[in-house]
């Protein structure tokens, strides 16, 4: 736990953002992602795949799947990793959003509800801090400095995991970020990097940095990207499930 994973494939490669309980998009983006590119295609998910949205357990449990039948990689996040502390009875905030991540694992009966934490704690521990593909590629959950890549500190892991802020908050109700992606300076050998975190109606991309995380759960949607044909892939929203106000 706590490591990045350096990996090479020559398969297709697709990114999706921030999924946060929104399991039925997820399928149709799955389902995209096989008819665009194939069976074989890597799937990443840049985490937070849980909180806000109504299907938690069930995505949860798609993961798992997932992961045990290859070609998925999730990397770690701040829901996530909030999730984990919870299940080995860390004292966490349990906010709105995760109460109903909370609520739908208590509502399971109490073997199940085991046999979920078991699972999660094991599935958790073995996620990679970061991800680089093919040299060429980063994801990162809230996104990560060129000085940090190939490197896992305290400092390292906060940044990837938590991004920065300002302290403040904008009017939808978010943290207000510091936007890291402006300082990079880029050359011919400078990987791109994927991200999540930070909500925008459309994808940010800045300095070869792409942050895909378009809100599924407010009611937008999920974005998946192949950074190696630079094809983007949307599935709208069903519904708005999660609101700050």
């Amino acid at each position: 736990m706590d490591d990045f994973l350096n990996i090479k494939t020559e398969e297709n490669v697709v990114v999706v953002g921030d999924v946060h309980g929104c399991y039925l998009e997820f399928l149709q983006m799955l389902d995209e992602i096989k008819k665009m590119y194939g069976e074989k295609t890597l799937v990443v998910s840049v985490g937070d795949t849980v909180d806000r949205g109504d299907f938690n357990v069930e995505m949860l449990n798609l993961c798992f799947r997932l992961k045990e039948e290859g070609n998925f990689i999730e990397v770690q996040s701040n829901h996530n990793l909030k999730l984990y502390r919870w299940f080995k009875g860390k004292k966490v905030n349990i906010s709105y959003g995760m109460k109903k991540t909370v609520d739908q694992i208590l509502s399971l009966p109490e073997d199940e509800r085991n046999r979920l934490k078991e699972k999660y704690i094991n599935y958790y521990e073995t996620l990679p801090l970061y991800l680089i593909i093919n040299s060429s590629v980063v994801v990162a959950h809230a996104g990560i400095k060129d000085d940090m890549l190939g490197k896992v500190n305290k400092k390292i892991k906060d940044f990837v995991i938590y991004g920065e802020t300002t302290g403040r908050y904008t009017e939808e109700g978010f943290p207000e970020r510091v936007d890291w992606t402006r300082e990079r300076v880029v050359n011919e050998n400078s990987p791109k990097i994927v991200y999540g975190h930070v909500v925008y109606k459309e994808p940010y991309i800045n300095n070869l940095c792409y942050g895909i995380d378009t809100g599924c759960v407010l009611g937008n949607k999920l974005t998946g990207y192949n950074p190696f044909t630079d094809e983007f892939i949307f599935i709208k929203a069903k519904r708005r499930y999660f609101s700050f106000s």
